[in-house]
């Protein structure tokens, strides 16, 4: 997903117009609480809080996105971690 827009200024139509893709990506994606609550990425809750996507709206158009937030862990988007040739690799039987 394109992330350019976490650069703009909060103000400029690009920012607002990735706000929305966002939103739906973590709508589609994200990590749900009991009361359907999302981790907010806004420079004030930093992921560390969860708020209704309303909120969270809001909070990303007033305050804005944390900016080196570029691997979107906590709303549905899965890391390229992967076993290179100097990764060690387990195997069960190394658990016993």
């Amino acid at each position: 997903m394109d992330q350019i827009w976490m650069n703009e200024s909060r103000i400029s139509p690009k920012y607002e117009e990735g706000v929305e893709p966002f939103l739906q990506f973590d709508s589609e994606r994200g990590r749900l609480d009991e009361d359907e609550k999302h981790y907010c990425p806004c420079i004030n809750c930093l992921n560390g809080r969860r708020q209704i996507l309303d909120d969270i709206w809001e909070h990303m158009l007033c305050d804005g996105i944390k900016r080196n937030y570029t691997t979107w862990i906590w709303h549905g988007e899965m890391t390229n971690m992967q076993s290179g040739p100097h990764s060690p690799v387990l195997k069960m039987h190394d658990f016993s």
